[in-house]
């Protein structure tokens, strides 16, 4: 049958365009589970097979960290609300601010520094908080939200994309580093031309508000420098002791995250002195179960994904039709990026082929560069990268109109990627 012999990368393209149009009729998580189902059947595998792989990657235990840290999130995040911290919070870094569109990028680049899956979520409240004006539409606050939310993933090292990216093409870490830092300038123009630009953010009053200091925000923001000490703190010390020790030290994935967020909560009821019904209200937010389900269902798309061996087809069919080198090694991740929609995925699924095309004789970081760039901004397109997600799904906003705020900084990103490893090409070989 024809539809059958199509190749997986349009199967997986069609199922993206029809979960974006199923999104608008019915909530997220039932097009994705919708989804699930359909690339699983025009993968040929069976009905049986399809419920066997949703349901083992919903309850597998990673999933479930992952949505018991997002729920966590949603419950700081209110906490931070009912109490009038996150008010504070912005109000004092706008009074520090010289301009309304920098505060509200600022908030997420902030959170940005802590990879937290769904972060997003975290600093959407704050980019509300600071977008004061109603007339902002929302794709435009979730624009603002989830583009400045990533502009360190591109080499803070805290991040585990950039770590198996290292490791799986051996390079040198601190030069992989130095190499990715003009893709986070190259983000952040992009992000200011195309999306800070067109915002009419109108600044707040506060002229009968005392001026504020950095002493203050940084006790405003105490919660979420909790959360990012916490976690490196574990993360180093399990470090420390593998290497220094020679301890084994495991702990699941998000623990070190979920510690931290009950660090911060432990500080927002202790700074604001929350009585038991702001506490309650927060953690019974009737928001809480559809941001579980809506997480269940990527991970799920996800699993039947890499379980149908679609993703590996897409692999094999690029090379089969005999497409050059150098445009795989661009095209691999960015397909990988859009498909899987986190870093660590694209890179997972695509680094280990780009690295055995790596042309010999030339430096391997401006191809480890282009691969990176392009695999990134794949990610930032994908319909089931979780910040933009939980992005929208905050806002209220349309998925498929939130694109055109995005489309032309990730055009930009792609060819300051290529302009980038060009250069690199020239001065290192």
């Amino acid at each position: 049958m024809f539809l059958l012999a199509l190749p997986a990368l349009v199967k997986i393209c069609c199922t993206f365009g029809l979960i974006l149009l199923l999104s608008r009729k019915l909530p997220l998580y039932a097009s994705l589970f919708a989804g699930a189902f359909i690339i699983g059947l025009w993968m040929q595998k069976n009905p049986i097979f399809i419920a066997q792989s949703i349901w083992h990657e919903a309850t597998s235990e990673p999933t479930l960290w992952l949505a018991g840290v997002i729920i966590m999130i949603l419950i700081l995040s209110a906490m931070l609300q009912k109490s009038g911290q996150l008010d504070r919070m912005v109000s004092t870094f706008r009074r520090l601010s010289p301009d309304p569109r920098f505060t509200a990028a600022a908030m997420p680049a902030l959170i940005g520094l802590l990879p937290m899956p769904g972060g997003a979520l975290f600093s959407a409240p704050m980019v509300q908080t600071a977008v004061a004006s109603d007339d902002v539409e929302p794709e435009l606050k979730v624009a603002i939200n989830y583009w400045f939310r990533h502009i360190w993933e591109y080499w803070w090292p805290l991040y585990p994309g950039i770590i198996l990216g290292i490791s799986l093409f051996g390079l040198d870490s601190w030069k992989l580093i130095v190499a990715h830092m003009p893709l986070t300038i190259g983000a952040i123009i992009a992000g200011v031309i195309f999306i800070l630009s067109g915002a009419r953010i109108a600044d707040v009053d506060e002229s009968g508000v005392p001026a504020a200091s950095t002493k203050d925000f940084v006790k405003e923001t105490a919660p979420i420098l909790v959360v990012i000490i916490v976690f490196a703190g574990m993360q180093a010390f399990a470090v420390g002791a593998n290497t220094l020790l020679g301890l084994s030290m495991s702990s699941p994935k998000y623990s070190g995250l979920a510690l931290g967020l009950l660090a911060a909560m432990a500080l927002v009821i202790y700074q604001n002195s929350l009585g038991w019904k702001p506490l309650k209200e927060s953690v019974l937010n009737p928001g809480m179960l559809t941001m579980a389900m809506i997480i269940f269902a990527i991970m799920s798309f996800k699993g039947v994904l890499v379980d149908t061996k679609a993703i590996e087809d897409v692999r094999w069919e690029l090379a089969r039709y005999r497409i050059p080198p150098l445009l795989i090694i661009a095209l691999l991740p960015f397909i990988s990026g859009i498909v899987t929609g986190i870093a660590v995925g694209f890179v997972g699924a695509s680094f280990p082929l780009v690295a055995a095309l790596l042309p010999a004789g030339h430096s391997p970081y401006p191809f480890a560069v282009l691969a990176f760039g392009f695999g990134f901004m794949g990610m930032m397109l994908s319909p089931v990268h979780l910040c933009l997600v939980v992005t929208r799904q905050y806002f209220h906003a349309d998925m498929l109109e939130g694109y055109r705020y995005l489309w032309k900084p990730v055009l930009f990103g792609l060819v300051w990627t290529v302009v980038l490893s060009a250069v690199y090409r020239v001065i290192l070989g």
